[in-house]
């Protein structure tokens, strides 16, 4: 049989939609798995989003107050982000997977992934990076103004 292909705009409620276990039957049945890989997939990015804009809030607060403890909660916020960004891309790969064992691909068709998807790979292990430089700088800096304070006292 020949496919068709169309390109159709979504909004960001049929994003959320349910999946069924035959794409297209919606007598079929609820497909799980990939409803909530999905629905993972466009909620991560928010998450990691918000994460990283507290942690940035909790830096500049830092900043303020010439206080070194909350670069740790920044770090582990950074570090939380990149597991949430970690997430999306996992969700993103199995469910694509799981989509392509019900729908093969068009021989026409090039299943190759985009240029945002090598950025979230990209991403994810910057925050880890990002989030262990955060928690050394702290615990340093720290053990280096104790130093300092025991000298003043001495």
């Amino acid at each position: 049989t020949d496919m068709t292909t169309n390109c159709i705009s979504f909004s960001l409620s049929d994003q959320f939609m349910e999946k069924y276990i035959e794409p297209g039957n919606h007598n079929s049945g609820t497909d799980l798995n990939r409803t909530y890989l999905w629905r993972l997939q466009f909620l991560l990015p928010f998450v990691s989003l918000g994460l990283m804009c507290f942690g940035a809030l909790i830096g500049l607060c830092a900043c303020a107050c010439r206080s070194l403890y909350p670069a740790i909660a920044t770090g582990v916020l950074h570090f939380l982000a990149g597991l949430c960004t970690l997430g999306l891309v996992g969700c993103y790969v199995a469910g694509i997977e799981l989509l392509h064992k019900k729908l093969p691909l068009p021989d026409d068709v090039r299943g190759e992934f985009g240029w945002s998807f090598c950025l979230a790979c990209v991403s994810a292990p910057l925050q880890f990076m990002a989030a262990a430089l955060f928690i050394w700088a702290a615990r340093t800096n720290r053990k280096e103004f104790t130093l300092l304070k025991a000298y003043r006292v001495a």
